[in-house]
């Protein structure tokens, strides 16, 4: 069964295991929709453009004979069509007057693929206007760039790359809801059908209750990057990091055979989106009870993640930084004058909390003479929150996550 807004290409494959998310490093989900440059302008991209520039110079010969681009033209083609994808359709813009196309389709870079369909699609459109170059960020263009893409997404379906769900809506449904859920899908150029056999979408009633801890699950890697996909955001927010940062493989995406049976919150976050949603997010078996066939993984928070050895060199590499000049020397009563203000020399370093003590901790250079004082404050210059953070007990242990207990069963 076709899927809704899914391209001809797939997005990976891989091992079965899964596990939390790792590297030392908080991983943290892009704020928009718009581009991965570094992806982009990454040489094994460029690289890989080069299938795509091939198929565009002998199929789309006339358009760009004039102009030929390079890899790396067309890569930052790329980066200009998805980021005015989201500035003229993302999700801040009032009344789109177009659902984003789907992020799949610009990953599909092999021969003929989506991706040669899109650019080949732009560069015809570029040489009808008579326009010398792109320009998509011009104002006074809008309208001619809306049209382009109007004309791409009409490409697309022409040519078997890009499909629209059909959707079954079921009778539990309330009948207030469902009139709305029609409304939103034929705005997204979706259709309705009263034939289940027929539907590529079974929608049911939204779960009482959501999940509102945060969750990523890799979906295809490339080299030492890894493509990780939110959890009930679009495609367009998955993320590339580094393999180091995610301890779990690229799994199998499930079969497409059957029809999707989701829940109706897909529908709902299509339309807060303006992008079709990720069906695997939104999965129901026949009990109406959530199921995920691939590993939900759980990102730490950037501080747990962090090992006390991490957390101990980065406090020592910042006390090294803040190090001052040795006061002056001073007398016996001056230091104790200033006896727990500062920082109190020696090696007795204190943590937070412990203040009333140290203010009637007795002064450590008493009993000293002035130029003993002077050294022993040469050596213990640091303040006494910057000793706090130079102590070596670690004071909160990184926290493990695993994988959410969900059972991976296909549903019938």
């Amino acid at each position: 069964m076709a899927t809704a807004a899914t391209t001809a290409g797939g997005t990976g494959s891989g091992g079965s295991t899964g596990g939390p998310v790792g590297g030392g490093t908080a991983v943290a989900r892009k704020k928009d929709g718009g581009p991965s440059t570094k992806f982009w302008e990454s040489s094994e991209t460029i690289s890989q453009l080069e299938t795509v520039r091939l198929w565009i110079g002998k199929h789309y010969k006339k358009y760009v004979q004039n102009d030929s681009p390079s890899s790396k033209s067309l890569a930052g083609l790329v980066v200009q069509l998805l980021q005015f994808q989201e500035d003229a359709f993302g999700r801040r813009v009032n009344n789109p007057p177009l659902t984003k196309l789907p992020a799949k389709c610009f990953l599909d870079l092999k021969a003929g693929g989506t991706l040669c369909h899109i650019l080949g699609s732009v560069y015809k459109y570029k040489s009808e206007q008579g326009w010398r170059r792109f320009d998509l960020q011009n104002p006074s263009r809008m309208d001619r760039n809306v049209e382009m893409f109007l004309n791409v997404e009409k490409h697309l379906v022409q040519n078997n790359c890009l499909t629209r769900p059909l959707v079954y809506l079921s009778p539990e449904i309330e009948q207030k809801q469902a009139s709305k859920l029609k409304d939103i899908i034929k705005r997204h150029q979706g259709s309705v059908t009263e034939e289940k056999s027929k539907a590529s979408h079974h929608i049911y009633p939204s779960l009482p209750q959501q999940e509102d801890e945060e969750w990523l699950r890799p979906v295809m890697r490339k080299d030492k990057q890894v493509l990780v996909h939110w959890g009930f955001y679009p495609d367009s927010y998955d993320t590339w990091i580094s393999t180091g940062e995610v301890d779990g493989d690229v799994e199998d995406p499930p079969s497409t055979e059957k029809a999707w049976k989701v829940h109706a919150k897909w529908v709902l976050d299509t339309d807060t989106f303006n992008e079709w949603m990720n069906e695997e997010d939104y999965e129901v078996d026949e009990n109406k009870k959530p199921v995920s066939f691939r590993q939900r993984i759980i990102p730490k928070e950037e501080e747990s993640s962090r090992t006390p050895d991490r957390k101990e060199r980065k406090a020592n590499s910042a006390g090294k930084k803040r190090r001052r000049s040795p006061s002056p020397p001073s007398t016996p009563a001056e230091s104790r004058k200033k006896g727990g203000k500062k920082g109190n020399p020696g090696p007795h370093w204190k943590r937070r909390g412990h203040r009333e003590e140290e203010d009637t901790e007795e002064d450590m250079t008493k009993d000293m003479d002035d130029s003993s004082a002077g050294a022993s404050m040469e050596d213990g210059c640091v303040s006494k929150n910057e000793h706090s953070a130079l102590d070596p007990k670690p004071k909160m242990m990184p926290t493990n996550f695993g994988i959410t207990g969900i059972p991976c069963k296909y549903p019938a």
